[in-house]
């Protein structure tokens, strides 16, 4: 199965340099570039991409912008951006990216973060899931009432803000893959959120933990 791919910078070096990289592993294929938000609003109507890998900043523009436009269902949106602030990182998940890393993770990190958003999953660069955590963890103001989660559930978004994958939920918690994604959904039914992503952004925005 090949992943089709829109890149969506405005450095043209950039997307020249991120469509290089991918060549170099099988599975993926850059079906389009675009450098500003209306040109590509046009581009992802036409080839409805995979996967978009989407900068936060566009010359005067905001990548953010996008996401109110991409049927999210279709298109899986990755931000790949050197922006590491709260306030962006937040706008992006809640927004509905599927996942946030910086342009200077590995390239190993890069395609393996593809392949994750691809396949249903969020994914986070591990500096943004140290700061997510050093946010929820370091703030001074109450969290919910202990009745809103379980201890359980308490447990499952700490490991959720740290970026533990389903599997190392399980085994840490010692319980199957299934019952921790039914889990999971309860606790995105109760933070009325779609996936991870938008789960860690609100977990932190409203200090759950």
């Amino acid at each position: 199965m090949t992943i089709r791919i829109l890149i969506v910078d405005d450095h043209p070096v950039v997307r020249r340099g991120i469509k290089s990289l991918l060549s170099n592993y099988a599975g993926f294929e850059v079906v389009g570039e675009a450098a500003a938000v209306d040109s590509a609003r046009m581009m992802i109507e036409e080839l409805i991409p995979d996967v978009i890998l989407l900068d936060i900043r566009l010359a005067k523009e905001s990548g953010l912008e996008l996401l109110s436009h991409i049927n999210l269902t279709a298109s899986k949106v990755l931000i790949l951006t050197s922006f590491d602030d709260d306030e962006h990182i937040r706008a992006a998940l809640q927004g509905g990216a599927h996942g946030y890393i910086l342009k200077s993770v590995s390239d190993e990190l890069l395609c393996g973060a593809i392949r994750t958003v691809y396949q249903g999953g969020q994914v986070l660069s591990p500096q943004i899931s140290e700061q997510m955590m050093h946010l929820a963890t370091e703030s001074d103001s109450p969290g919910l009432d202990e009745t809103t989660f379980s201890d359980e559930e308490l447990r499952l978004i700490r490991l959720l803000i740290a970026g533990t994958s389903n599997d190392q939920m399980a085994a840490e918690l010692y319980m199957s893959v299934a019952s921790v994604k039914r889990k999971l959904r309860h606790i995105f039914d109760k933070l009325k959120v779609q996936n991870r992503a938008q789960a860690a952004a609100v977990i932190v925005q409203r200090n759950l933990i």
